[in-house]
């Protein structure tokens, strides 16, 4: 079809899109919600829970019917995180591991939930503010947390939280290279240093300098290579684009110079993917460290490729070794541990599919003009960094509903361009709405 009007005509999108306000209430209880610590519970019955996940269990119905409401659409996207998200549940049943149930639910609600309210809620040019200005505080919130552990030399939060919850949490932190590693309201200094480089990416993309330099800071006090790392691949990114943005085969050429990089790497080293997690981080020891976790995984996915071992204990009763005991530190393999292969590749389309459109999508975003393509190249940032992050930790609690939100964020992107240039000026920033789109916001 013409102009853009793929599923639905650009006129009936337009005028969703007008009628949708910046739902700055739900956004915000979202956001704020991943500001208070997991690791205060409360239990209902037998279920535990956190405010965040409460907060998705309250905005997950009316997020759903925004989402199927008349002018809305669905993306592909839409459906590899469906498939990724049951396959979780369906690998449990199918393994018979019936004890896990109540955890692998969990771990869906969190993360597929996360994805609907965000695709139901944070859509348009409002509310991709909203959630843009609400992101503010509480990147403010989790820095000055994290300040407060290196003033007092010690955990703060753990230290306040254990004896209200009844859990001993431990509040000695650690150490590299001699400074203090905070964990500010995240469960480790590795989630937090996350949390705090994909929100600089959209901050510097949303052109929020001091916000953006805020989450930096962040990423200092978390003393964890992965997050400096990709804080300092977005940087360069971002520069890249700058300098750049004038070509339209900017991103073609990032492609194939990274494409080119890792094609070296598996040619010149005998083991190319233990190379780079390796070399994934600034201390050499803990980098070792990885690699041989890594091996060991992969040894113990190839038992169990098809359902993995869900919550149980990893690898066999009998030849059991000291890497099948430690943590694994890195998202995709616990993934496949737990549910199997097929997790992998349905997870990773998810990321993909929600900012590649292809060359026809590319050539309609051309016309939205500046400000909204930012904006969606800061997300797609925050999802690569996720991505990368993933390979040196896991996710759990608000870091893993946080994925799920930006994907969802991302894929609504998605959503909008697939409108066409009929809806152009309504996911425009206020100021611009009625401006050329070829002119509005330059750089």
């Amino acid at each position: 079809m013409r102009n853009g009007q793929d599923f639905r005509s650009a006129g009936e999108f337009t005028g969703a899109l007008s009628a949708q306000s910046s739902h700055s209430g739900a956004i915000a209880l979202l956001l704020l919600s991943l500001a208070v610590p997991s690791t205060l519970t409360i239990y209902l019955g037998d279920s535990k829970f956190y405010l965040a996940r409460l907060v998705i269990i309250i905005l997950l119905v009316p997020a759903s019917l925004l989402l199927l409401r008349k002018g809305r659409r669905l993306v592909i996207a839409d459906l590899f995180m469906t498939l990724a998200s049951v396959w979780m549940i369906a690998a449990i049943l199918i393994a018979g591991r019936y004890d896990s149930l109540s955890s692998v639910l969990a771990v869906f609600l969190e993360f597929w939930g996360g994805y609907v309210v965000a695709r139901g809620f944070i859509f348009g040019r409002p509310a991709i503010e909203a959630y843009v200005d609400k992101l503010k505080p509480v990147v403010v919130i989790v820095v000055l947390a994290a300040m407060m552990d290196h003033v007092s030399g010690y955990l703060v939060l753990n230290s306040l939280i254990g004896p209200l919850v009844g859990v001993p949490l431990d509040p000695t932190p650690e150490y590299r290279a001699g400074l203090m590693r905070a964990m500010s309201v995240f469960p480790h200094p590795i989630l937090y240093g996350t949390f705090c480089a994909a929100a600089g990416a959209v901050f510097l993309y949303a052109r929020q300098w001091a916000f953006a330099v805020l989450s930096l800071f962040g990423c200092v006090l978390s003393m964890s290579s992965m997050p400096l790392l990709v804080f300092g691949i977005v940087i360069g990114v971002y520069g890249y684009d700058t300098v750049l943005n004038r070509y339209s085969w900017r991103w073609q050429l990032l492609v194939a110079i990274v494409a080119g990089f890792f094609a070296v790497i598996f040619v010149v080293t005998t083991h190319p993917t233990s190379w780079v997690i390796a070399h994934l981080t600034f201390d050499p020891s803990t980098g070792y460290f990885r690699q041989a976790t890594w091996d060991r995984a992969f040894y113990n996915i190839g038992l169990s490729p098809l359902t993995g071992y869900g919550f149980d204990e990893i690898g066999t009763p009998v030849g059991r070794e000291f890497f099948d005991n430690v943590s694994v530190d890195a998202v995709w393999l616990v993934l496949a541990l737990r549910f199997g292969l097929p997790i992998v590749p349905l997870l990773l389309l998810a990321n993909i599919c929600s900012f590649y459109g292809g060359a026809r999508k590319r050539r309609i975003r051309r016309t939205f003009g500046v400000y909204m393509n930012d904006l969606q190249t800061g997300f797609t940032l925050a999802i690569w960094v996720l991505m990368l992050a993933g390979l040196t930790v896991h996710y759990w609690n608000t870091l893993w509903l946080f994925w799920g939100v930006c994907l969802g964020i991302r894929a609504g992107f998605q959503e909008g361009y697939g409108a066409g240039r009929a809806g152009a000026a309504s996911l425009l920033p206020r100021p611009y709405a009625n401006a050329n789109l070829k002119t509005a916001y330059r750089r």
